[in-house]
């Protein structure tokens, strides 16, 4: 790492280099900056990662911060990039990177605009939902109409809380300030064997090994005999809560073999996990948004079958499947309530299971009730649920002031 310090490139830490070439296009007035910079060490995942990603970035826009240099932080859109790599195998591992970046606009000069799909998820309950948005954590000037908030604790945050925005209106797109530093701050992460990882093109050797988190809802592979672990955050006892989930399509139980990243930004992440069933296949599409309560589900089989989400060891719920969700009736170790739900018209159960007959499909969510039977307000268990219902598609831009 350059003795100057540390230069982040969106998700990726550098050494920051000693000279950045600063330059103008003539013809078109972008401004932009060219760096050059070495990494070396010996061989490991982390110095792959890095190379591997730096190329994912091309055509990005992204956040920037040098440690040195702040005078350039700001919003870039990733250009050309480049990572010639040297490897020494068994002994040494290095990369001479370079980038250029089109600076897009100085913090006090960008909004940052949240656009959305005007539509809800279709639902068989008659719900309209609750239209919800979290901004990156220290985001202010915070540009809509709404009709409620309020703060979720966030894991290894210095600042351990994101706000949520309920009731937003349909075809209101919100405009919202933050700095590059703390744009990143709540945001989602997929994370292999310990590794932030950038864009969609991560080599996943195995199926295991990663983890897909907003710092409130957390998704990794299940240890002791599930298919994933689901955990939520608990801001008051700084702990995760945590329940192994099981899904079957037409009783399958194997285990799942592949994992594929879909999405990867800083509001939205989904990954794609694969069972095989000799033949035939189960696809399930795991999301997790910035700010959210829950994790968003949709499996796929290739034949009819009886599709299942369920807790792997029982859990005594109420069954408001007439509803569209069920909860439990009692508090975990650390005081809250697993959650889950589906917008279809599914069978529910007493113990923890929800499950729709005869059909290659099955759309589902599901998390925990923070807080067990006296959530705060907009965190219930019928307030998860609308708010899943009601989640907007999404994606983030940055737009001149």
């Amino acid at each position: 790492m350059s003795r100057l310090g540390q230069l982040v490139v969106g998700r990726i830490p550098l050494g920051e280099p000693n000279t950045i070439n600063y330059q103008v296009n003539a013809a078109s007035g972008i401004q932009s900056i060219s760096l050059t910079g070495q990494e070396a060490g010996p061989p490991s995942e982390t110095f792959r990662a890095l190379a591997e990603d730096l190329v994912a970035m091309l055509g990005s826009d992204i956040p920037v911060t040098f440690s040195q240099k702040s005078n350039h932080d700001g919003l870039y859109r990733v250009s050309d990039v480049g990572a010639p790599i040297t490897e020494f195998a068994g002994h040494a591992y290095g990369f001479t990177w370079n980038l250029t970046l089109q600076r897009i606009g100085a913090n006090n000069a960008i909004d940052i605009e949240s656009r959305f799909t005007d539509m809800v998820r279709t639902n068989a309950f008659a719900l309209s939902g609750t239209r919800w948005h979290s901004p990156a954590i220290v985001a202010y000037g915070y540009d809509a109409p709404v009709s409620g908030s309020l703060m979720r604790a966030v894991e290894g945050e210095p600042i351990d809380i994101i706000r949520v925005y309920l009731g937003i209106p349909v075809g209101r797109h919100p405009h919202w300030g933050t700095t590059a530093l703390d744009l990143r701050r709540g945001r989602v992460r997929f994370l292999l064997n310990g590794i932030e990882r950038t864009g969609i093109g991560t080599r996943i050797p195995t199926y295991g090994g990663w983890s897909l988190t907003n710092g409130i809802v957390r998704i990794s592979p299940s240890l002791t005999g599930g298919d994933f672990l689901l955990e939520s955050w608990d801001g008051i006892d700084q702990a995760w809560d945590p329940q192994e989930m099981e899904i079957t399509a037409g009783g399958s139980g194997s285990d799942f073999v592949s994992v594929t990243v879909l999405q990867n930004d800083f509001e939205a992440a989904t990954i794609r996990i694969l069972r095989d069933l000799g033949p035939g296949r189960v696809l399930v599409d795991l999301t997790i948004r910035r700010g959210s309560r829950v994790v968003e589900g949709f499996v796929q089989s290739t034949a009819s079958n009886t599709i299942q989400v369920k807790t792997l060891s029982a859990v005594t719920t109420a069954n408001n499947a007439a509803s569209g969700y069920i909860v439990a009736t009692g508090n975990t170790a650390l005081g809250n309530r697993f959650t889950s739900g589906s917008p279809i018209a599914f069978t529910g159960s007493l113990t923890g299971s929800i499950l729709k007959t005869v059909t290659t499909q099955f759309p589902f969510y599901a998390g925990h009730v923070i807080g067990g039977g006296a959530p705060v307000a907009g965190d219930s268990a019928t307030d998860l649920r609308d708010q899943y219902i009601g989640t907007p598609a999404s994606s983030d831009q940055a737009v001149k002031r």
